[in-house]
């Protein structure tokens, strides 16, 4: 599975190396909200912008970890607290003497 993986991410690489080597000589005006850029190259926009859509998938995933690990800690919590209560049930119930009767009979 890791060598998939590797091999992914050449790949990934080549295929971008390839598409900013096309687009080396472009340049255009970017034009922000607030910032005017002008005679940006191509491929740095390209990066930029591949950039921080990678940080912010990076940021939700870690987000998302990080809640699911706090759910799995508290739903561990819970059921060490139910399996407690469970085995005290089953312990009263062996201590008390649960065939015993009122009358003294079995």
């Amino acid at each position: 599975m890791r060598l998939v993986k590797i091999f992914g991410i050449i790949l990934i690489n080549l295929v971008l190396v390839y598409f900013l080597a096309q687009n080396a000589g472009e340049k255009v005006d970017l034009n922000l909200l607030f910032f005017s850029y002008v005679n940006v190259p191509v491929f740095l926009i390209i990066l930029f912008s591949l950039s921080i859509g990678i940080l912010s998938g990076f940021l939700s995933a870690v987000i998302v970890v990080l809640s699911l690990k706090s759910q799995i800690r508290s739903l561990k919590d819970k059921s060490r607290l139910l399996t407690d209560e469970l085995n005290d049930l089953r312990n009263v119930a062996i201590d008390e003497g649960i065939y015993d009767t009122e009358d003294g009979d079995l």
